[in-house]
């Protein structure tokens, strides 16, 4: 498909990410609270010869006793965590995906092979502890998309 310059569609994608605290029936002593926002890949330029990529952050607020938890995040509306899309509804998808390191290797998913999880630990008592984790974005190129508003809205998990 090709497109002339002046008719260039341009497609605005950003993700939802929904939180969930997954509390086990034998809670641990350990409380944790996550806080994220929306991520915004901004414009895409139909047929971009580059992929278009963002990073994303959560913040991670653990308090109480010593413990552990992991961080995880559903497929989305594919269905999918390792062919996202981004949908303005209708027919029109943006393949993209999530990782968790920025040479975009490790795809930040449930843990299930070939997807990760990011975990963390806190060591003491007392004051509360704090983590920062990075999540980069990134939207495939070369992909022809309608003209539209993407998005897609994930489940985010910790669990401790």
């Amino acid at each position: 498909m090709s497109f002339e310059k002046s008719h260039l569609a341009k497609c605005v994608a950003c993700v939802g990410l929904c939180l969930t605290l997954a509390f086990p029936e034998n809670a641990h002593a350990i409380r944790c609270r996550i806080t994220l926002g929306p991520m915004s890949f901004g414009v895409y330029q139909p047929m971009t010869t580059t992929p278009v990529d963002v990073i994303g952050q959560f913040d991670v607020r653990c308090q109480a006793q010593p413990g552990s938890f992991s961080i995880s995040i559903g497929p989305g509306i594919s269905g999918d965590q390792l062919a996202r899309v981004l949908s303005a509804g209708g027919t029109g998808t943006l393949n993209y995906n999530l990782f968790r390191n920025p040479s975009h290797t490790e795809i930040w998913g449930d843990g299930t092979p070939p997807t990760f999880v990011v975990t963390g630990s806190r060591t003491a008592t007392g004051p509360p502890s704090f983590f920062n984790y990075s999540v980069y974005g990134r939207i495939f190129s070369r992909q022809a998309p309608n003209p539209g508003t993407y998005s897609d809205n994930l489940l985010v998990t910790v669990l401790f």
